[in-house]
C-alpha cells in the first residue's frame, strides 16, 4: 500500500474521523516511559513563520500516518497501540496540536547572549503549552495528536535589539525516542524546504504485529545468565527512587544547567586517550562518547560522593540495529522507543577515582560492544513480567544517566525555512504529571556552529561545581598551550 486510500463512495464520515484504520501494538520499551513527555525545545533569532510552520506540519503528517495518528490504550490490559489512520483525513480531524504566544518580557530575563559557558536552561513552559498532556492515559482520553508544538515569540523592542522565537517540539516519552523525534525533524525539515523525503510505507489495514516483539518471538535468543541494568520497583522501590530525585533537588541543589564545551577542550581530552588505547587494544573501535562517559564518571564523582558508593551509569543506545541483523524488518522508520541501557559493570566512586581514563574508557568500551540480542531480550522479559521496572541497576546506589544525541543532529535542525535566522541553543526537559525532575543526568545534545558541544545537565551543587571546574581546567591548559 503506497499511499492513503481515499473513502469508499457511500462511506457517510459524520465524526469527522477517519473510517479505515491499521493498529498496531508498542512494547514494554515505550510503557516504562508512559509517564513522561519528552520535550526538545530551540532558542533561534528571528520570528518564526507559524503559518507555514502549520502548512509544513500538514503535509507531513498527511503523508507519514503514523504522525497523524492516535495513542490507545488496549481494552483489558495495561498496554498501549498507535491506531493510524489510512483512508481521507477529514478536515476538522487534527493531525498536531500548534500553539504560539508571545512573552510579555524580553528574552535578556532569562538568558544573557551571546550564550555564555554556563547559563541556566531556559524555562519549560517557553517552549510547551501548559496543556500539553503529561502521561499516556492523557494522550488516549483527550483524543489529542501525537506531536504537540509551542512557539513563545520574543519580538524585537528597538531597532538594535532583534526579534527571537523559542520552537518546542512535545511528544509522549511512551511513543517516540529521541532517534524517532530526529526522524521527524528530518521530515519535517524537507518539508518546510518543499524538498522530497522517503515517507514510510503505510501498515495494513487491521491489527498488525510490532517488529520487535514479532522478531524477539521468532528468534527466541538465549536471556539465561544475562544481566541487564533494569530494577522492577514495586511501591517500595517507586518511593524510593522519587525521594532521591527530590533529595537530589531540594537538599543536594540540583539544578538544571547549560555548559559549551569548545571543541578544542574534548579534543584536549578525547585524543590522549584514543591513542592510548590504540596502543593497549589496537582492535577496540573507541569513540569520543566512549571517553567523554568515562571522563564523565571520573569528573562529577571527584569529590562530594562517599568512595564506597555503587554507580551504575545508565547510558542509552539504540537497539535497532540488532533487531535488522538478526533478520528482523528496518527499523529506519520506526519511531518508538527502541533503546536500552548498555551493559555497564558498577563501580564504586573509590574504584572511578582510581582507574586511569584511558582504562575506564576500555572497560565501558568493551561493554559497548558487548550488547546485543540477548540484552534486549532479557530486559523486555524484566518489563514485562513486572508491574513497574525503571532502567536503573539493583545493585546501584547512585545512578548516572547519559544521553548522547549529538549524533542524531536534531540539534542543528534548520529553521531557516520558517524565518529562522539561525539557532542559538537546543534544551532539553522531560515533562511528567508530577513535576518530577530527575537530578543526575548529563545530555549531549548537539554541537553549535563554531564546533562546540552542548552539555544539558540536571546535577546537583557537589557534580554542577565539580563539572565547571573541569571544563575551567581544560580552558586553561589550552590558554597556556597557546601562549
Amino acid at each position: 500500500m503506497s499511499g492513503p486510500q481515499p473513502s469508499q463512495p457511500d462511506e457517510v464520515n459524520l465524526y469527522q474521523t477517519p473510517t479505515r484504520w491499521a493498529r498496531y501494538p508498542l512494547t514494554a520499551f515505550d510503557g516504562s516511559f508512559e509517564r513522561s513527555t519528552f520535550l526538545t525545545g530551540w532558542l533561534v533569532k528571528g520570528v518564526i513563520d507559524t503559518k507555514t510552520l502549520s502548512h509544513a506540519l500538514r503535509r507531513l503528517t498527511e503523508k507519514w500516518r503514523v504522525l497523524a495518528g492516535r495513542l490507545e490504550s488496549v481494552e483489558g490490559t495495561k498496554n498501549w497501540q498507535i491506531a493510524v489512520p489510512l483512508s481521507v483525513l477529514p478536515e476538522r480531524y487534527r493531525t498536531f496540536v500548534l500553539t504560539e504566544t508571545t512573552s510579555d518580557v524580553p528574552l535578556s530575563n532569562y538568558i544573557s547572549l551571546p550564550l555564555p559557558a554556563v547559563s541556566d536552561s531556559l524555562p519549560q513552559s517557553l517552549f510547551l503549552h501548559a496543556s500539553t498532556p503529561r502521561q499516556n492515559l492523557d494522550w488516549v482520553t483527550r483524543d489529542n495528536p501525537l506531536t504537540c508544538w509551542h512557539v513563545t515569540h520574543f519580538p524585537s523592542r528597538s531597532a538594535s535589539e532583534p526579534a527571537y522565537s523559542c520552537v518546542g517540539f512535545a511528544r509522549s516519552h511512551g511513543v517516540f525516542d529521541g532517534i524517532g523525534a530526529a526522524t521527524v525533524m528530518k521530515a519535517l525539515v524537507a518539508e518546510m524546504r518543499g524538498n522530497e523525503w522517503k515517507v514510510p510505507l503505510l501498515p495494513p489495514e487491521g491489527h498488525n504485529p510490532n517488529p520487535i516483539i514479532e522478531l524477539l518471538n521468532r528468534a527466541a535468543p538465549s536471556i539465561e545468565g544475562v544481566e541487564v541494568p533494569y530494577s522492577p520497583l514495586g511501591l517500595k522501590g517507586s518511593l524510593w527512587l522519587v525521594g532521591w530525585h527530590l533529595r537530589e533537588r531540594y537538599w543536594r541543589g540540583a539544578t538544571h544547567q547549560i555548559f559549551v564545551m569548545p571543541q578544542e577542550c574534548i579534543s584536549l581530552v578525547v585524543e590522549p586517550v584514543k591513542g592510548d588505547i590504540r596502543t593497549i587494544s589496537p582492535d577496540l573501535v573507541v569513540t569520543t562518547g566512549d571517553v567523554l562517559v568515562a571522563w564523565f564518571l571520573k569528573v562529577l564523582y571527584a569529590s562530594g560522593t562517599a568512595a564506597e558508593t555503587v554507580v551504575h551509569c545508565s547510558n542509552f543506545a539504540n537497539f535497532r540495529d540488532l533487531i535488522q541483523q538478526a533478520g528482523g524488518k528496518s527499523l529506519d522508520d520506526y519511531p518508538h522507543n527502541a533503546f536500552l541501557p548498555l551493559p555497564y559493570p558498577t563501580l564504586t566512586v573509590q574504584t572511578i577515582n582510581s582507574t586511569p581514563l584511558p582504562e575506564l574508557t576500555q572497560q565501558l568500551c568493551a561493554s559497548r560492544h558487548s550488547l546485543s540480542l540477548s540484552h534486549v531480550a532479557a530486559a523486555h522479559h524484566i518489563m514485562t513480567t513486572s508491574k513497574l521496572t525503571m532502567p536503573v541497576h539493583q545493585a546501584a546506589q547512585d545512578t548516572l544517566v547519559i544521553s548522547n544525541v549529538s549524533a542524531s543532529r536534531i540539534f542543528e535542525t534548520d529553521w531557516s525555512p520558517v524565518s529562522s535566522e539561525g539557532t542559538i541553543c537546543s534544551y532539553r526537559f522531560s515533562a511528567t504529571p508530577n513535576n518530577l525532575v530527575f537530578g543526575n543526568g548529563v545530555y549531549i545534545s548537539g554541537r553549535l556552529s563554531d564546533g562546540s558541544t552542548v552539555l544539558d545537565v540536571n546535577l546537583n551543587a557537589v557534580r554542577m561545581e565539580n563539572l565547571a571546574r573541569a571544563i575551567g581546567e581544560l580552558k586553561s591548559r589550552l590558554w597556556v598551550e597557546s601562549v
